[in-house]
């Protein structure tokens, strides 16, 4: 229609011209109108975004991609970003350049969550149209940044006030979830959702672990309610819940349960102030785990708890067109009940208190960061973090940071970043596969704060009139204090087993290059992310005879995910994903013997042996019913797996500790779903 009109007043004014009233070149004002309507038409569609020092995902643009097990998921997409690394399906936990999951501080709304995943790592705790961005920070840490050595990644729940009731949803065969947003006057609202899965409805037959029945289930809820008193002022309260089962059973009387959930309540209050804004958050977040084992000899039961309470505060002022101030004020409170654990029956007895004493610790920190334009082509960020912690003993840190920003042409941009970053408390396993059955602990006496030293060096640059983008960053990183395990299941079942005696602490070195090349616009959209890192430890043997040195359980050598969506027609979206990436290290047993009724195990060097390569390839097709601004009706086929690929997930011994590597999802996996916006 608009080129009608513009050709109608184009041939108008050539007529006109006949009578000596007008002398225009009519061709040339119909090239120069076609030139802006194709400017118009390739504008860019990006779903991350390079905004400083952070990651930007647009929540709502989730939906654009691939669609793997009926849904978008936020988590599944975090992980094919370059420097994350690739989970299998029984390795959870989000590892941000060689760093444990831990290490990286999830959270909502800025109160952390300390599992984020559902159907070990396969399903992530957020429903994406619950929320508006995914901030993702790495080896950038600003001197505001709470104490973490590893990355940020903060989802932001909806908050703008809405104009109209609305409903968002997506049905499917795996699981199903529902998006309410209600509008309650002209300056509040809420926002509901829910999601609740029924995996072994149709897939129970088939969801085996090493020829083991799986039984899993999995629910969440997320609601907000924002106010929004005075055009400056805003006021976001967030509450969220999940909870996950798995049972695992046998032919043999043999079966193990594992239950856990989060707990996550917050509420800001944001207000703007001239050239500034301020915030103050308050929050409180739990995570449990229980595990229990029931063998025909042996009975095993344990029970972990963690919890915060914080408080943050968060102030920006321009003090000049080229100087920004930054600070923060943060106070937490821990409590967490030890790991509590009784076993019975079986080769050793022992019989622990079904209640241990709480213990506690306290954390302030206070931070500071300015960053100053000194010019058109640099600037530099420089701060300092400093934070007291009280658990038993007195422990402080003072970590400078500091960033230098090159831009020698636009849409081009260098970064070096050097900083020091400290970490109050730690967290180690009873098992491995990144499973929830972990534990977390505070700094004492017998384990130090964790403190890490690290430097990168980042390009990024857009071209193409930002249809194209590309980002590679080299990283270098220097942690001391990690706690590890050395403790094992075996003995865990069949001996007096007190886990604080198998805890060491060591040091580590992460260190690597990511590079990541996206397209932002077209009929085809995507990115490639390839990563190259190595996780070190380094740990002394209980004895302290010895040190190890080895490969983090987590640790990708080669990373390669491919993403891509195409959007052949008006209705109809194809995405696939192809992922490529080492196998996981592992720690090969040799030898095993019986000595005064105790298993003893005789392992080799520790995660000195690798599983084989681990590779994947996904497919996803969407048909849209209805396709507008405001209204949206389809359904999405989806196809997990699809060459059927026996990907390695762990190593079990047989009969004289002939090792077996255990499989899981060797089939594809087809799933089907409806998702509407109404």
């Amino acid at each position: 229609m608009v080129q009608r009109i513009i050709l109608f007043i184009t041939l108008l004014m050539g007529h006109l011209s006949l009578f000596g009233q007008v002398t225009y070149d009519s061709a040339w004002i119909i090239n120069r109108e076609l030139e802006e309507v194709v400017v118009i038409q390739s504008k860019t569609q990006s779903i991350v975004e390079q905004r400083d020092n952070k990651m930007v995902v647009d929540m709502s643009a989730i939906s654009q991609m691939p669609k793997f097990l009926g849904t978008s998921d936020p988590i599944r997409y975090l992980q094919s970003l370059t420097g994350i690394t690739t989970n299998n399906e029984t390795s959870a936990g989000i590892y941000v350049q060689g760093c444990d999951d831990y290490q990286t501080l999830t959270s909502i709304n800025g109160a952390p969550i300390y599992y984020p995943n559902h159907l070990l790592g396969l399903y992530s705790t957020f429903i994406a149209p619950h929320f508006t961005t995914m901030t993702i920070e790495q080896s950038e840490h600003r001197g505001t940044m709470e104490n973490r050595i590893g990355g940020l990644i903060n989802v932001e729940t909806q908050h703008k006030q809405p104009d109209r009731f609305g409903l968002e949803g997506n049905v499917g065969i795996i699981s199903s979830d529902l998006t309410l947003t209600i509008p309650c006057g002209k300056k509040s609202a809420l926002w509901l959702s829910g999601r609740a899965s029924y995996i072994n409805l149709l897939y129970g037959k088939w969801l085996k672990i090493d020829n083991v029945d799986v039984g899993y289930k999995f629910w969440d809820t997320n609601l907000t309610y924002a106010l929004h008193p005075t055009e400056n002022d805003e006021i976001v309260v967030s509450g969220f819940f999940s909870r996950d089962n798995i049972q695992v059973a046998d032919s043999s009387n043999f079966s193990v349960g594992i239950h856990w959930h989060n707990i996550v309540g917050s509420a800001y209050w944001n207000h703007q102030l001239r050239g500034g804004n301020w915030r103050t958050t308050i929050s409180y977040s739990s995570f449990d785990n229980n595990i229990a084992v029931d063998a025909l000899t042996t009975d095993v039961y344990t029970k972990a708890c963690w919890s915060t309470l914080d408080i943050k505060n968060r102030f920006n002022k321009r003090l000049r067109d080229n100087l920004m101030l930054n600070t923060s004020a943060d106070y937490t409170h821990y409590w967490y009940q030890p790991l509590q654990f009784s076993s019975n029956g079986g080769v050793g007895i022992m019989e622990l208190p079904q209640t241990m004493p709480l213990r506690y610790g306290e954390e302030a920190s206070l931070g500071i960061d300015l960053r100053h334009q000194a010019n058109e082509w640099f600037s530099y960020h420089a701060g300092v973090h400093g934070s007291i912690f009280y658990s038993g003993n007195i422990y402080w840190s003072c970590d400078p940071r500091v960033t230098f920003q090159f831009m020698p042409a636009e849409n081009h941009e260098i970064s070096i970043h050097g900083g020091c970053y400290t970490q109050y408390f730690h967290k180690a396993g009873l098992t491995g596969g990144g499973l929830p059955t972990d534990f977390f602990l505070l700094a004492d006496s017998t384990l130090p704060p964790e403190y890490a030293v690290g430097t990168s060096l980042r390009y990024t640059a857009s071209f193409l009139n930002k249809k194209w983008t590309v980002q590679a960053e080299g990283y270098f990183k220097q942690i001391y204090g990690i706690v590890e395990s050395l403790g094992n299941i075996v003995q865990l079942i069949n001996q007096g087993f007190d886990y604080e005696k198998y805890l060491i602490t060591g040091a580590g070195r992460n260190y690597g290059l990511n590079i990541m090349l996206q397209k932002n616009s077209g009929i085809l959209t995507g990115h490639l992310a390839y990563s190259l890192g190595w996780a070190r430890r380094k740990l002394p043997t209980l004895d302290g005879s010895q040190d190890y040195i080895y490969a983090a359980g987590h640790e990708r050598r080669h990373d390669l995910n491919i993403v891509l969506n195409a959007r052949f027609a008006k209705h109809w979206t194809v995405g696939t994903q192809f992922v490529l990436a080492s196998g996981l290290p592992y720690t090969k047993a040799e030898e095993a013997y019986i000595l005064n009724g105790n298993i003893i195990c005789k392992y080799s060097t520790f995660n000195g042996a690798h599983m084989p390569l681990y590779n994947r390839l996904d497919l996803s097709c969407s048909y849209d019913i209805i396709k507008t601004q405001e209204h949206e009706l389809g359904i999405n086929i989806s196809l997990y797996n699809v060459y059927c690929h026996k990907n390695a997930q762990f190593v079990v011994y047989r009969e004289f500790l002939r090792p077996v590597l255990g499989t899981t999802l060797s089939f594809i996996v087809p799933s089907i779903s409806i998702y509407g916006k109404f």
